[in-house]
């Protein structure tokens, strides 16, 4: 399936996009296009694809997704059995980045929503406590129209800049080039998103990018600002946090669940990424 370049338009009403889904499962196939995007997810789960990240979804996500950044979100698979009744929602606004004019951003009143849509390019991931001050403003913003929803939207945008729960999605902001390159990266998330508990061989991934295992790996730190190494252990320990966030499992268990299989190493890696043990990790979450 190739990524597509999607073509949204405005209504003649406002100067940005509303757009409410209620369905079975998300539709919207591997895309980018030129409209930053701002989405919570109201109902179901699954994982959603952001640049070179994979992070799991579920009601309260919300992310700013920026510009040319390629995405998408893939429902679990009960979402997509033909007699699921399950349902997806959601709430999306898209809105260039000149929407209110070229140099409106420029203002002194604006520059923490300019560096906001600045850093969008990475993607951001805000945490619940943002989610939580966020979902009924959106909600308004659906309801208003004029001025009233121009407003509303601002001040969505302010509280969004002024967020200190939030983090990244990516490292750096993806290079996407082509379709080629679009098709390739996707091949490869996809192919670590169902494989990271196993084993994963370089040259298994290469061969998805049809090419040879040093090209592979030059590409894709060129594209993605990190080595095939280093992201597939930051998808990991991201998978063993999950994990730790309860005590139902031991702390080998969730190593060996979230594909490594040796516990020194886990621990090793998991400090150098966290900068804490895992235990640690589990300790500050649970208490």
């Amino acid at each position: 399936m190739k990524p597509q370049l999607l073509k949204i338009s405005n209504p003649a009403d406002t100067s940005f996009n509303l757009l409410k889904l209620s369905v079975p499962n998300f539709p919207t196939p591997w895309h980018y296009h030129p409209e930053i995007e701002l989405v919570l997810i109201q109902e179901s789960t699954g994982k959603k694809y952001v640049g070179s990240s994979i992070t799991d979804f579920a009601p309260g996500d919300l992310c700013m997704i920026g510009s040319y950044l390629p995405h998408y979100y893939k429902n679990d698979e009960e979402y997509l059995k033909p007699e699921s009744t399950l349902m997806a929602r959601s709430m999306v606004i898209h809105f260039n980045y000149d929407f209110l004019g070229p140099a409106f951003w420029d203002s002194p009143e604006s520059t923490a929503i300019k560096s906001l849509l600045e850093k969008s390019k990475r993607g951001i991931q805000f945490g619940k406590e943002t989610a939580d001050l966020i979902y009924p403003k959106l909600l308004a913003v659906f309801e208003l129209g004029g001025m009233p929803r121009l407003i509303k939207f601002l001040e969505i945008l302010d509280d969004l800049a002024k967020s200190k729960n939030h983090d990244f999605l990516s490292t750096d902001a993806i290079q996407i080039r082509n379709e080629v390159d679009s098709d390739r990266i996707k091949k490869v998330l996809e192919h670590v998103s169902e494989n990271f508990r196993n084993p994963i061989k370089l040259d298994d991934v290469a061969q998805l990018a049809n090419m040879s295992e040093s090209a592979f790996s030059r590409y894709f730190k060129k594209r993605t600002r990190k080595t095939f190494s280093n992201f597939l252990t930051d998808i990991r320990i991201e998978y063993a946090c999950k994990l730790l966030q309860n005590d139902k499992l031991s702390i080998s268990q969730i190593a060996f669940d979230s594909g490594f299989y040796n516990l020194s190493n886990f621990n090793r890696q998991f400090k150098s990424t966290k900068k804490i043990t895992p235990l640690a990790y589990r300790m500050n979450y649970l208490d």
